[in-house]
């Protein structure tokens, strides 16, 4: 028998937007989630239109921008010598370790960027290691469309859908879109957090717990569980959703 009762989840969290015209945001905040939410410590679901802040640092975590399929191409530059565009779809992760500076604007200003902003833990072992980083195009992002669902795994895994790209840190980050009345599953490993976002639509969401119910700008964390979890996403109405997943940081 398959025991589940490590289990746990957290509320669930509605992102408010913040913002104006130039920048705006539906932020999410790991103090939140009942300690369920590590390796995430935030990330900002953004849209903006011109350069907002300029250069800037950060130091023993990473910082990865992800563009969605309604952006516009994002520029990226940084103290390691890196100068490159962000294309629509794809992602830069920004491991800084001991410290770097970048810059991300819109390659033209004035075109509306689409994106999360996803801040990571990294391991206290590593933290004052160079920096680096990794883009992940989205020619290499595996895409399976089938019976009304289409997941893009973003990084990571799901079943036998594989990102080869290799990253800093083991995460899986899935892009699903599901019309209504469809589902799809994924297992998470033991010992692993999950979180999930729903930008759009209403979501049922099955876990051995309990049956959430998401609706848009919902976020809720799961984990805790010394056995894989089977998830089960299960679409109220045509659905967007970003699933992810990894091992909590432990200090």
């Amino acid at each position: 028998m398959i025991m589940t009762s490590e289990l746990k989840q957290s509320r669930i969290v509605k992102l408010a937007q913040t913002g104006n015209a130039s920048f705006s945001a539906f932020r999410a905040n790991r103090n939140d989630y009942g300690g369920l939410f590590s390796p995430i410590m935030g990330f900002d679901d953004f849209r903006l239109s011109t350069d907002v802040f300029g250069p800037h640092q950060h130091r023993h975590m990473s910082a990865l921008s992800y563009l969605f399929d309604d952006s516009a191409p994002y520029h990226n530059q940084d103290s390691m010598g890196n100068d490159l565009t962000i294309t629509t779809g794809s992602l830069l992760w920004t491991w800084a370790g001991s410290g770097v500076t970048h810059h991300e604007f819109p390659e033209v200003d004035g075109t509306k960027i689409h994106g999360l902003q996803l801040f990571l833990e990294i391991p206290t072992a590593t933290r004052n290691l160079p920096p680096k980083s990794i883009l992940i195009p989205v020619e290499e992002m595996p895409v399976r469309k089938e019976d009304g669902v289409k997941i893009k795994v973003v990084m990571g895994s799901t079943a036998d859908l594989v990102n080869r790209v290799k990253t800093p840190e083991n995460i899986t980050f899935l892009d699903i879109n599901m019309e209504e009345g469809k589902s799809f599953q994924h297992t998470m490993p033991a010992h692993w957090n999950g979180t999930i976002y729903l930008l759009t639509g209403t979501l049922d969401v099955e876990i051995p717990i309990g049956e959430p119910v998401l609706s848009s700008n919902d976020t809720l964390a799961i984990g805790c569980s010394d056995v894989d979890t089977q998830i089960t996403f299960k679409a109220q109405a045509n659905s967007h959703l970003l699933f992810i997943s990894g091992s909590p940081i432990r200090a």
